[in-house]
């Protein structure tokens, strides 16, 4: 299936501009950090942006509800500095699965969300 072939480009894509995440291999890795590969950027129609923001919204809400109050502190904060879910301490394997499932959710809506052109200029700066 097609949208496989460019998942991994999009989950990167997306977490980091949805919601400043590392990639998710950090979850399951705890060795050095992992070097941020090169963002393709596409434009989005104004109905994609308003799209993309309100699942932007719902996915931080989706998070939130996974972390304890302390961790959403840090998550908020770790948002405005740019910092992605590493950052966030004390993370049991419950929640980290759970973030995982969100954003993986996410990614699936986003690819919905493009088109088949949005799709092949992403697919072309891997």
């Amino acid at each position: 299936m097609m949208k496989l072939k460019f998942l991994p480009l999009i989950v990167g894509l997306i977490a980091a501009a949805a919601i400043s995440a590392t990639p998710l291999t950090a979850f399951a890795q705890d060795t050095a950090p992992q070097s941020q590969p090169t963002r393709t950027r596409i434009q989005l129609s104004d109905q994609q942006q308003a799209q993309f923001q309100q699942l932007e919204a719902n996915a931080i809400t989706a998070i939130e509800n996974i972390l304890t109050p302390d961790q959403k502190t840090q998550f908020a904060q770790a948002r405005q500095n740019g910092q992605g879910l590493n950052a966030i301490q004390g993370l049991t394997d419950e929640q980290k699965q759970g973030i995982v499932g969100v954003i993986e959710n996410l990614n699936t809506q986003i690819g919905n969300l493009l088109t088949p052109e949005q799709i092949q200029q992403i697919e072309q700066g891997q």
